[in-house]
C-alpha cells in the first residue's frame, strides 16, 4: 500500500507567481524601451522641425522685406517726384519688379506627414498646428507663381521697346547692380507712359499681395518655435544642453 503524498500547493502557487511576475516584468521592460525609442525619435523629428521652421521663418521675413521695398520705390517712380530721383533708384525699382521670389516646400515637415507618423508628436497643440501649415504654404506657393505673369507682364513691355542699359547685375559681383547717375530720358519716358505706369501699377498690388501673405505667417511660425523650444526644454534638457 502506497502512502499519499501531500501537494506543495505554496511552492507552486510561488513558482506561479513568479512566472506571471516575470512574464509581466519582461512587458513592462518591452513598454519601457519603446517608449523611451519613441521618445528619442520623436525629439530628433522635434529638432528638425525646428531647425525646419527657423529657416521658414527667415524666409518669409526676407520676402516680406523685399516686397515691401519694392513697393516703396515703384511708389517713388509713380510719383510727381520722380525726375528729382537717381538713376539707380529707378533701376533698383525695376529689379524689384522683375525679381519674383517663390516659397519653396518640403523639408522635414513634408517628410513627417507624408510618413504618416505626425501622431509621434504628443503636444496635441504642436500637431494641430504643424497640419495647418502644409495648406498655407501651398496658397503662398501657388500665389508666388502667379505673380510672375505681372513680372513677365513688365519685362516684355521693356524688351519690345529695347529698354538700354538694363542689365541690372553685369560686372558689379552682387545681385543688384544699379548705375549711379542722373534720372535719363529714357526713365523719364516710361515713368509718364500710361500703359507702362499701368503695368507697374498691377505689379505693385502684387507685391503688396505677396508682403501679406509671408509677413502674416510669421506669427504663427513664431508661436510654432515657442511651443516647439518649450516642449525640447521641457522634457529633454539634458539632450539639449541647457
Amino acid at each position: 500500500m502506497t502512502s499519499s503524498r501531500r501537494i506543495p500547493w505554496l511552492r507552486i502557487v510561488a513558482e506561479s507567481v513568479a512566472i506571471v511576475l516575470s512574464i509581466l516584468l519582461a512587458f513592462a521592460i518591452d513598454a519601457w524601451w519603446d517608449e523611451r525609442q519613441e521618445a528619442e525619435e520623436e525629439y530628433e523629428v522635434l529638432v528638425g522641425l525646428e531647425a525646419d521652421f527657423l529657416d521658414l521663418r527667415a524666409r518669409l521675413s526676407r520676402w516680406e522685406g523685399f516686397n515691401r521695398t519694392g513697393v516703396r520705390l515703384l511708389d517713388q517712380f509713380l510719383s510727381d517726384s520722380v525726375a528729382s530721383l537717381d538713376r539707380a533708384a529707378a533701376d533698383s525699382a525695376f529689379f524689384y519688379v522683375l525679381l519674383v521670389n517663390v516659397l519653396d516646400q518640403g523639408g522635414p515637415l513634408e517628410a513627417l506627414l507624408a510618413s504618416g507618423r505626425l501622431e509621434l508628436i504628443r503636444n496635441r497643440e504642436i500637431r494641430s498646428r504643424l497640419a495647418k501649415w502644409p495648406d498655407w504654404l501651398e496658397d503662398i506657393h501657388t500665389n508666388d507663381l502667379s505673380r510672375r505673369e505681372t513680372a513677365g507682364s513688365v519685362r516684355e513691355f521693356l524688351v519690345v521697346r529695347g529698354w538700354p542699359d538694363f542689365d541690372l547685375a553685369a560686372g558689379c559681383g552682387s545681385l543688384l547692380c544699379a548705375l549711379s547717375g542722373p534720372m535719363t530720358s529714357s526713365h523719364l519716358r516710361l515713368a509718364s507712359d500710361p500703359e507702362f505706369r499701368a503695368r507697374l501699377y498691377g505689379r505693385k498690388a502684387y507685391l503688396v499681395s505677396a508682403a501679406y501673405d509671408h509677413g502674416s505667417r510669421i506669427p504663427e511660425a513664431d508661436e510654432l518655435l515657442r511651443l516647439i523650444r518649450h516642449e525640447i526644454d521641457s522634457r529633454w534638457p539634458a539632450e539639449d544642453g541647457s
